[in-house]
């Protein structure tokens, strides 16, 4: 089957259970078909760039998202997650340690009201310089 323009290709459909399978079986599908996938159809140059990023969008999503590659996705993001649920923890624990030292320990005396301000203050700063910034960059599960 020659399949030449993108349009032609991205309306070729795999078949049912595409997906299952893996890389060599892919190619060996299309190749006992006589199916070429380019990396880039004949009329490349008559596209714009929003077809060429859905045409390699389309490539991708074909040849590329194999059941390997969604474990390996998968396996990175909890590694990630992981990571980001450690630092996290360290940094309550800091912010635990340190509002320890400020009720726990009789370095301020019976001023109750300067401890609630500090109370107030690290809990602020923490919110602003930690707590926001760390939900922005936690990971986010692979599609």
């Amino acid at each position: 089957m020659t399949l030449r323009t993108s349009r032609e290709l991205m309306a070729w459909q795999p078949p049912t259970g595409w997906r299952e399978l893996s890389s060599e079986q892919r190619h060996a599908f299309l190749d006992r078909h006589s199916i070429r996938i380019p990396i880039k159809p004949a009329d490349w140059e008559d596209l714009d760039h929003n077809q060429r990023m859905a045409y390699f969008a389309w490539h991708d999503r074909l040849l590329r998202d194999t059941p390997e590659a969604r474990t390996a996705k998968q396996r990175e993001y909890r590694a990630k997650l992981r990571a980001w649920r450690v630092l996290m923890g360290w940094w309550i624990l800091c912010l635990l340690a340190a509002l320890g030292l400020v009720w726990g320990t009789e370095a301020l005396g019976d001023a109750v009201g300067v401890r609630i301000v500090i109370t107030v203050f690290t809990l602020g700063m923490y919110t602003v310089a930690l707590f926001i910034p760390m939900s922005l960059t936690k990971p986010v599960p692979p599609r």
